[in-house]
C-alpha cells in the first residue's frame, strides 16, 4: 500500500521470522513531489494551465526574437521547451509539425522554424539555448536572465 512518512519494518534488520517487540525506529521514504494527481513545472507557483501558457508564449517569443529577458527560473525551464521545438523542427515530419503548431502561437513562425532549424542546428542534438544571468530586477529584487538561441 501507499502512504507517506515513516514505516516500521521489523523484517529489515531481523528477517521475516522476527516475533519480538516492535522496533522503536522505522524506514523513512523520500517525500513525493507535489500532491498526487497534479502536474507542476518545478520552481513555479500557480496552476499547471497558467504555467503552460506562460511557457508557450515565452517559447514563441524566444523563437521569434532570438533573445529575451525574463526571470532566471523561467529562463532555466524555458530551455527544455525550446529544445523540444528545435528537435521537432529537425525531425521535420507532419506529426512533428502538428505538435510544434499546437505548442507555439504563430503558425508562420513554425513554418519558418521548420525551414531554418535543420541546417542551422545540423551538428547539435540538444543545448540550443544559452542562459546568461544579469542584474536583479529593481522593484522586487528577482533574479533576471537573458535566454538566447545559439
Amino acid at each position: 500500500g501507499g502512504g507517506y512518512g515513516t514505516k516500521i519494518d521489523p523484517f529489515a534488520e531481523f528477517g521475516p521470522q522476527y516475533w519480538g517487540p516492535r522496533l522503536p525506529y522505522g524506514i523513512s521514504h523520500r517525500d513525493k513531489h507535489g500532491v498526487p494527481g497534479t502536474r507542476q513545472i518545478p520552481g513555479f507557483k500557480g496552476s499547471w494551465e497558467h504555467n503552460k501558457q506562460v511557457m508557450r508564449s515565452l517559447t514563441t517569443e524566444l523563437v521569434k526574437h532570438g533573445r529575451i529577458k525574463t526571470s532566471r527560473q523561467r529562463a532555466k525551464f524555458l530551455g527544455s521547451f525550446v529544445d523540444r521545438m528545435i528537435v521537432l523542427a529537425k525531425r521535420g515530419d507532419d506529426l512533428s509539425r502538428r505538435e510544434a503548431g499546437e505548442w507555439m502561437m504563430d503558425q508562420k513562425l513554425v513554418d519558418n522554424l521548420f525551414k531554418q532549424a535543420p541546417e542551422r542546428y545540423s551538428d547539435k542534438q540538444s543545448g540550443f539555448t544559452l542562459v546568461t544571468q544579469t542584474m536583479r530586477r529593481q522593484p522586487d529584487s528577482a533574479e533576471q536572465a537573458y535566454i538566447e538561441l545559439i
